[in-house]
């Protein structure tokens, strides 16, 4: 698995906290939760209105 990298003098870091996994972990549980969140929302919306025309 060569690279094709040959100095690294000016390389910089996009993603300062890639080699914390802790950071990685919580990043993760965070997208995941805001996720689930968006999801519930839409579903208690299309719930109530799905309900709303149902009941005429």
């Amino acid at each position: 698995m060569g690279a094709s990298i040959t100095e690294w003098e000016n390389a910089a870091a996009y993603f300062t906290f890639a080699d914390n996994p802790l950071a990685l972990v919580l990043f993760s549980i965070g997208v995941a939760s805001i996720i689930i969140g968006v999801i519930a929302s839409i579903k208690h919306h299309e719930d109530k209105a799905f309900d709303k025309y149902k009941d005429k």
